[in-house]
């Protein structure tokens, strides 16, 4: 496992892990309104492999700041994985992971800490980034027939009581636990790589007997899909369609309400494409689905991530 560059930390009380893939310029926004906001905890970067700077320009204007190099895309759940593991040779009595292209309000992770407590799970409400009034998560639930996550309506979401909501799903983007509970429940499942990775640990904890809440007197910013752009995009697609079929097993679904995510979900959005972008995504999505039937799971394959970057260039 790479270490972090500063083998001092040893005793920190809360890292907090920043995941960086070719996002040199959000995770240093995400990075200063830590530092400046949120001083008491210890900030790890980490980068996924895209060698893009990021790290050298975090350790010449953090000097504070961790920095970790995983030599490759490890994906969100791997890349995180790997934080939380340093985070927890160092020592570290809370762990948050946290996207990187968002930019946090002082004073946020320790709201979170105390959210969370000793036993449970915390994240803030988080809103876009360009759209400061509007919510992206506020709480989620699973559909029950279909067994579909989903972010929930501010219209839907139940009242704060004593500024906590509980939730049956929580968003990556910003999830704050003990060292405790992160032992607990465990690590993200890496056969995910992208999407779906967070409510498959949701449940995993909701079944082990932790509560999942939400600091609603919080916020943070989130640029929201900031990862899915251009070859990204279209892998993006893949890993949604192959993943939502395994979280749905995962989480008790039948063959037919697989057949039901396939067609609300995925496939329901390609008649309105263009004729060759409709092709393209069948092609994607049935890529997916055999690769969930043949259980290829983690990164995509190398002759996918190829194609993507030629359709897009």
């Amino acid at each position: 496992m790479p270490s972090p560059t500063d083998p001092t930390a040893d005793g920190v009380r809360h890292v907090v892990v920043v995941l960086s893939w070719n996002g040199r310029d959000d995770t240093l926004a995400c990075v200063e309104s830590l530092v400046t906001g949120s001083g008491e905890t210890t900030v790890l970067v980490i980068d996924n492999g895209s060698y893009d700077g990021v790290l050298e320009a975090v350790e010449q204007r953090f000097p504070g700041v961790l920095t970790q190099q995983n030599g490759e895309n490890l994906g969100f759940a791997g890349g995180m994985n790997s934080g939380i593991r340093t985070a927890l040779d160092l020592g570290a009595e809370w762990i948050t992971v946290l996207n990187n292209d968002t930019v946090v309000a002082p004073g946020v992770m320790a709201v979170m800490r105390s959210t969370a407590g000793a036993d449970g799970v915390a994240s803030p409400e988080i809103y876009f980034r360009d759209e400061p009034d509007r919510l992206w998560f506020g709480g989620a639930a699973m559909d029950a027939g279909d067994a579909y996550p989903h972010h929930l309506a501010a219209s839907e979401l139940q009242p704060c009581a004593g500024g906590i909501r509980i939730t049956q799903l929580m968003a990556g983007c910003c999830v704050t636990a003990s060292r405790a509970v992160w032992l607990k429940v465990g690590m993200f499942d890496e056969r995910y790589f992208l999407n779906f990775e967070d409510s498959e640990w949701s449940i995993r904890a909701a079944r082990l007997g932790v509560e999942l809440r939400v600091a609603c007197d919080v916020r943070i910013a989130h640029s929201v899909s900031a990862s899915f752009s251009g070859a990204a995009g279209t892998l993006g697609t893949y890993y949604y369609a192959r993943n939502g079929l395994l979280f749905n097993r995962t989480a008790g679904g039948t063959f037919r309400s697989r057949l039901r995510f396939l067609r609300r979900h995925v496939l329901a959005g390609i008649r309105s494409q263009r004729a060759r972008d409709r092709v393209r995504t069948g092609i994607v999505v049935l890529w997916g689905v055999g690769a969930y039937a043949l259980r290829r799971f983690g990164s995509a394959p190398r002759p996918l991530q190829a194609l993507a970057r030629r359709w897009n260039r």
